[in-house]
């Protein structure tokens, strides 16, 4: 039941009491008393001179309804104007007012006798300290609202882990800025691998880093009109931006340089003036993200370039290695034939195709090597890939033979055509083929399956040897790594060195003891493709076409 409802229920209590124990002499006069008072909270305005109406009307109601139950209305009227006062002094002065009126009122119709006095006394006083509690517990439980209304106001505008603003403010007060056309610059920023750090520091340690970021960009910039964190691990900073490429400078200089210094985490940044990047609000957003989006692309690409350079110098010190190795051992049996025949005054027949057979190796280790390192111009030429396979199929068919060995060839009824060097390809196919028999220590079968789907075939090449092992997989394309008792390891090197100079790909499956199957993809052309001259580069990383 609202305020206004409790008075009309308790006025009129009172005036039919009035009425009813002839307590009042003018009956009509008190009912109309009462319904002028009710009808002054129903349209009560907030001033002075009405709230002064309402107390006139209260007194004439107490004076001709001649009842001491009226001071609940004195109390109900202080508390009204509690709501409206902040010191507990002026709380104190009007509630000795009502009391006072109060008292003044009652002591026109009571009879003066010493319990009657008393009694209005100790009404008086005891309505004086009611209301001061009163005014205490409102003013107490103003005071919690505003409390709970400021905190959830800035809950709702602050980011709860670093206390700055979060992102539907940050996009409010830029909202605000621009409609004001105060020439801003937006800075977006990000922590560079902030994520990453999760795995190590766990996520205490990376939210400690974002709080200690949030406290440095306050020092950082103190003239800032708003900081906030943007997102996870994105902060946003707008400034006043009267000189353009001075803030340019000075951004770079502290985003850049001072940052990285201080929290040890790199960041990448976009910036955004008003209204030079743009007129509204999106529109800054928007530009400022675009060139965040481009300077990540940038450090992406330098982190790239940064990986590949520190892969090849890992794979050259490889190589260098593995060819310093393997050159290693001819040259010790090389030296030691020759210091026997030292002893022997310089006699080097009993030697000489011992020395020989090494010299050879060394020369064909050295002729492989130089395929990874070397230039060399390549002509590219329409081939069919079946015919180089029915020629590497020829080539190996007395081998095979010799061996024992049935080679199978699966192939389409449509010719397929690539750009190839033939003579590159029959080398790829001899290998793989060769490596098939001598996986297969009975007699065997090899299947080559050619198959093509849009721009590209795919060739098969499937034995059943005694296949490879899992944990070997990843390690059989590596130069000079083998499993056989001769030979230099390079061989499937070079194999997948070709397939990647075709532009093509090459995979392996393999299982134990039930063969292994190399899955070659190369771009497929048309029959009349011009030819072309590709000079390869691979020091370089890139090859060009004429």
């Amino acid at each position: 039941m609202s305020y206004n409802w409790v008075l009309i229920v308790y006025t009129s209590v009172i005036c039919a009491s009035s009425i009813y124990f002839e307590k009042t002499a003018a009956p009509y006069l008190l009912v109309t008393a009462g319904l002028l008072y009710i009808l002054s909270h129903f349209l009560e305005r907030k001033n002075v001179v009405f709230t002064l109406l309402q107390i006139v009307l209260l007194v004439v109601f107490h004076r001709i309804s001649v009842m001491d139950w009226c001071l609940p209305l004195y109390l109900a009227q202080m508390g009204k104007q509690f709501y409206r006062i902040r010191t507990i002094s002026m709380a104190t002065t009007i509630s000795f007012l009502y009391t006072l009126l109060y008292a003044v009122v009652s002591c026109t119709y009571i009879q003066m006798e010493s319990y009657t006095v008393f009694s209005l006394i100790f009404s008086s006083f005891g309505c004086f300290v009611l209301a001061i509690l009163f005014y205490r517990y409102i003013h107490l439980m103003v005071s919690q609202a505003q409390l709970l209304d400021n905190e959830k106001k800035h809950l709702s505008t602050h980011d709860a882990l670093t206390g700055l603003y979060n992102y539907e403010e940050c996009h409010r007060q830029l909202e605000h800025l621009v409609h004001m056309q105060r020439p801003v610059l937006l800075v977006l920023m990000d922590c560079k691998d902030l994520k990453s750090l999760n795995t190590t520091n766990g996520f205490h340690g990376v939210n400690r880093i974002l709080k200690q970021a949030a406290q440095l960009l306050r020092i950082m910039f103190p003239e800032a009109l708003v900081i906030c964190r943007y997102g996870g691990d994105e902060f946003a900073i707008v400034l006043e931006a009267t000189d353009i490429e001075q803030s340019k400078s000075s951004i770079s200089l502290l985003l850049a340089s001072e940052f990285p210094k201080l929290t040890g985490i790199e960041i990448n940044y976009g910036l955004a003036f008003y209204p030079e990047d743009g007129l509204t609000k999106d529109d800054l957003i928007f530009n400022a993200e675009r060139n965040l989006y481009d300077m990540k692309r940038e450090s992406w690409l330098k982190r790239e370039e940064h990986m590949l350079r520190s892969e090849k110098l890992r794979v050259v010190g490889e190589l260098a290695s593995g060819m310093a190795h393997e050159i290693r051992n001819p040259l010790t049996t090389i030296k030691g034939f020759l210091q026997l025949s030292k002893a022997d005054n310089y006699n080097i027949r009993p030697w000489y195709d011992l020395i020989m057979d090494e010299i050879k190796r060394m020369s064909m280790l050295t002729a492989e090597f130089l395929q990874f390192s070397k230039p060399h111009v390549t002509q590219f030429k329409v081939h069919s890939i079946q015919e180089c396979i029915q020629r590497v199929i020829s080539l190996l068919d007395s081998e095979s033979t010799r061996l024992g060995h049935q080679i199978d060839f699966d192939t389409p009824a449509e010719p397929v055509y690539m750009l190839m060097d033939q003579d590159k390809m029959l080398q790829l196919l001899l290998n793989l083929i060769k490596n098939a028999f001598e996986a297969m220590p009975d007699q065997g079968f090899v299947r080559i399956k050619l198959t093509a789907s849009e721009d590209h075939g795919v060739i098969e090449i499937e034995d059943t040897g005694n296949g490879i092992p899992e944990s070997e997989l990843d390690q059989i394309f590596l130069p000079f790594y083998t499993t056989k008792d001769s030979g230099t390891g390079l061989g499937l090197s070079i194999c997948h060195k070709i397939v990647q100079d075709h532009e093509g790909t090459m995979e392996v499956e393999s299982e134990p003891g039930k063969g292994t199957k190399f899955i070659i993809t190369v771009p497929t052309v048309e029959e009349d493709t011009p030819s072309r001259i590709i000079l390869k580069e691979k020091e370089a990383g890139h090859h060009v076409s004429v």
